[in-house]
């Protein structure tokens, strides 16, 4: 049990790395902030003591403390990590000369209690190695100011030396706990969420002091190759060694973090694109011959927020890995619409729409799914097609499916013109990947009171694949609280049959493509027929969309699909048409397809 508590001290990080808050900002306020503290508490002493002698050394040594905080509080982000090591030497030989040179047992008492601000800045930035050594410089120098003058009282040594040593393993067992969420565990580097907040602060203090912010993403080409054919131990130690080597070479205010997999973001603070393209190609020189990786780069706009920059540096990494990979893409879209498409939500432009979702044995309407229309001011109505993919590469999707999201869950809770009706929700991949999703959909549900059971996420079947575990973990998550997960346009791409049962799934929607291909003279269809016994099969329930005649929705009733959407039940339109669809009396039930042998067992609905 001991040897398991000792072990657990190390954090992410390990012995030998610094925690993934020992950033030049950070480090810089805070050892400002002790340098200065130390020197207002000098000064402070030396006036409440006698001895005007003494009072004018001390005081000049405090009023000089406090004066190089300033200059670190000022200066200190844009120093390299090795320089806080001379700030942090220099403290305590400063705390150690004032005790030293203290004719007054109070005095030297009182400069003797700042030794416990340096071990706070140690195991708050450095790794456990050095903030040891750093340790045991501090008790060496309060041993030597007993011993070399009985000014430091002995019997205050030992408890400082202990309260000392409490103090320095509390807080660094305390900070590399609080980081561990924000800390990649196999190469001690901030994680995804770390980088999200990295990218945050920058853009807060861009935005502050009118300075360029550049992101980048790098992903190590073949990797899934290394881990096949050298195992998953070589793997591991390809990416920390990576890891290693680019941290040391990036600017001091930089930020590396492993975003997932094989993929490293690099946060450049004060740096345009054009410069961060040289940086990112060093690191990618640093690789050895034999290894290659391809990088995307995209510099702040005006106006961006964080998603949107990770979204356009994720986008110009895709980009370089469809141009032929080991190269770096930088992204140079002139942002016109994509600028006119984030300044459409503040202005209203975008809206959205609902379509009808009715049960199709008895018409009745039982839920909707919410879709948005962007209305541009000049250009008349922009179709979903043609901005929703642009919303995807640019990382606008974020937030305009959080708005999207909101939205539909205010209205639906209003809803009293059924029992429980549902709300569906378009959820695109890049908003399942994004570590705020499942927070956002919790906060958005407690702040609109709409229960979760009435909300459904549909996503696509690529979306559910094996290698999208955050994906998969994100629905398992909200499936748990109560929401329903749909899978949107299946049988038109790829699921494995014997995944399937494991998957957070609720609801199948059936393509309209298979419903497009129902004909009057004939119910035959063998695909809609199999969607259906699986769906049965494994507890599902199922949506036919795109049902535009009425043959056709007689034709799945026969099926067995127990719910459907088209325009032969109403076309997207606002919350006040959907009511009044919803209220109307429900049309007369539709006969089964003749032509149908032998009909499958009427579903009843459980949309």
């Amino acid at each position: 049990m001991p040897l398991r508590w000792f072990l657990a001290l190390r954090g992410p990080a390990g012995w030998w790395q610094a925690p993934v808050v020992a950033t030049p900002r950070l480090m810089s306020i805070v050892a400002g902030s002790s340098y200065v503290t130390a020197g207002l508490v000098a000064v402070i002493v030396a006036v409440l003591g006698e001895d005007l002698a003494d009072a004018i050394g001390e005081c000049a040594l405090g009023i000089a403390s406090a004066t190089a905080g300033a200059i670190v509080l000022l200066t200190g982000r844009r120093w390299p990590r090795w320089a806080f090591h001379l700030v942090i030497s220099t403290a305590v030989a400063f705390i150690t000369l004032v005790v030293w040179l203290s004719q007054d047992e109070g005095h030297a008492l009182a400069y003797a209690t700042i030794y416990p601000l340096a071990s706070l800045f140690t195991m708050f930035f450095f790794s456990w190695a050095v903030g040891l050594i750093y340790q045991v410089a501090i008790a060496i120098s309060l041993v030597g100011g007993e011993l070399a003058w009985t000014g430091l009282p002995r019997d205050v040594v030992l408890p400082l030396l202990a309260t000392n040593a409490v103090v320095a393993v509390i807080i660094g067992w305390l900070v590399r706990e609080a980081t561990e969420a924000e800390a990649d565990t196999l190469t001690g580097l901030p994680n995804r969420r770390g980088l999200q907040r990295a990218v945050d602060q920058a853009l807060d203090a861009a935005r502050r002091d009118a300075t360029p912010v550049t992101v980048a993403f790098l992903d190590l080409d073949s990797f899934r190759r290394v881990n096949e054919l050298l195992g998953t131990a070589q793997a591991d130690r390809l990416l920390r060694l990576t890891g290693q080597a680019w941290r040391h070479v990036l600017p001091a205010d930089a930020l590396l973090a492993r975003s997932g997999g094989d993929e490293f973001g690099v946060v450049l603070p004060g740096v345009a694109a054009a410069e961060g393209a040289v940086i990112i190609d060093g690191l990618r020189a640093l690789l050895p011959e034999d290894r290659t990786c391809s990088a995307g780069v995209a510099e702040w706009r005006a106006g961006d927020s964080a998603s949107v920059l990770l979204g356009r540096a994720d986008a110009a990494l895709q980009q370089a890995k469809l141009s032929g990979r080991s190269r770096t893409f930088v992204d140079v879209h002139s942002g016109a619409q994509s600028r006119e498409m984030v300044d459409a939500l503040p202005a209203g432009e975008f809206l959205v729409v609902y379509q009808p979702i009715v049960d199709l044995a008895s018409g009745v309407v039982v839920g909707a799914e919410a879709l948005v229309r962007w209305t541009h001011p000049e250009r008349g109505t922009i179709p979903p097609i043609e901005f929703i993919p642009l919303a995807e590469e640019s990382g606008f999707i974020l937030d305009l499916g959080r708005w999207v999201l909101r939205a539909a869950c205010e209205e639906a809770a209003t809803w009293d013109w059924a029992e429980n009706p549902r709300i569906s929700v378009n959820v695109s991949g890049r908003q399942l990947h994004d570590l705020e999703f499942v927070p956002d959909v919790r906060r958005i549900l407690a702040d609109t009171g709409l229960p979760p059971r009435r909300l459904v996420l549909e996503v696509t079947e690529s979306m559910l694949e094996a290698d999208a575990p955050v994906a998969l973990a994100a629905l398992e998550a909200l499936r748990a609280d109560g929401v329903r997960i749909a899978v949107d346009d299946f049988g038109t791409g790829y699921s494995s049959l014997s995944r399937l049962d494991r998957l957070p799934v609720d609801i199948l929607k059936i393509d309209r493509a298979f419903v497009n291909a129902l004909r009057p003279d004939t119910a035959v269809a063998p695909v809609i027929t199999a969607i259906v016994a699986l769906a049965q099969a494994l507890g599902m329930s199922t949506v036919a969309e795109g049902i535009e005649e009425p043959y056709q929705a007689a034709a799945l009733i026969a099926h067995g699909c127990s719910a459907g959407q088209g325009w032969l039940y109403g076309r997207p339109g606002p919350a006040a048409e959907l009511a009044r669809l919803a209220e109307a009396p429900p049309p007369p039930p539709l006969a089964a397809c003749p032509a149908l042998a032998e009909p499958a067992r009427l579903a009843t609905s459980r949309f």
